[in-house]
């Protein structure tokens, strides 16, 4: 019968830390049978995982945020939550809406989802909103403001190349678009489809009071 022989080292080595528990240089292996430490995980929510659950959170209790450059790509999304929430009852939809900057194709894009739909919706308006994204708060059944709200009553300004037959084409496609958005702006304010055209052209600048008075809000908060 052979004995392995298995070579000793004098003196012992470092001890070797089981796996799956980390060490720190100067801080000494927990004692055998010792409960192990916990330690801070380097997984940290991204902000966009936290905004995705706060617009889950707003969406089930029927809340739309409508925040920044209002585009095609924002209006879409939009547009496909307020189907959702119009399939699963007719209760209103409430859409805050806060936008400095968009675009004239998105913002009537978005009008059309909410003529589309049977519940209505609620804008409440907050921050600055600028230009087409007026159409928006226009459609609503609903229009509410806080008290430190701008509102800019303007055209967007638009540019164009191509042939002559395209910039014609381009041309008028623009000028209908810009007649539905002032009779929006005119039917929500009871207002004159010419007078809200001399506001919009030159831009006139609203405070939350004015746009009371002007009657595009029905409501301050």
């Amino acid at each position: 019968m052979y004995l392995e022989k298995r070579a000793a080292t004098w003196p012992p080595g470092p001890e070797i830390p089981s796996p799956g528990v980390p060490q720190r240089p100067g801080v000494p292996a927990p004692a055998p049978g010792a409960p192990q430490p916990i330690l801070p995980s380097w997984y940290e929510p991204t902000s966009i995982s936290l905004e995705r659950e706060l617009a889950d959170r707003l969406l089930a209790q029927r809340t739309i945020l409508v925040d920044g450059r209002l585009d095609e790509l924002l209006a879409s999304h939009v547009a496909a939550q307020l189907l959702l929430l119009d399939a699963r009852s007719n209760d209103p939809i409430v859409l805050h809406l806060s936008s400095a900057e968009s675009e004239l194709d998105a913002a009537l894009a978005l009008v059309g989802a909410i003529d589309l739909i049977s519940a209505p919706v609620h804008v409440v308006a907050r921050g600055t909103v600028r230009g087409p994204a007026i159409a928006v708060l226009a459609a609503a059944a609903q229009r509410e403001a806080h008290r430190h709200t701008v509102f800019v009553l303007s055209t967007p300004k638009v540019t164009a190349d191509g042939t002559a037959d395209r910039l014609a084409a381009f041309a008028d496609e623009h000028q209908r678009q810009l007649a539905r958005l002032r009779d929006l702006i005119a039917d929500a304010t009871g207002r004159s489809a010419d007078e809200v055209a001399n506001d919009l052209d030159p831009g006139r600048v609203l405070s939350a009071e004015e746009a009371k008075d002007y009657g595009l809000i029905t409501q301050l908060l």
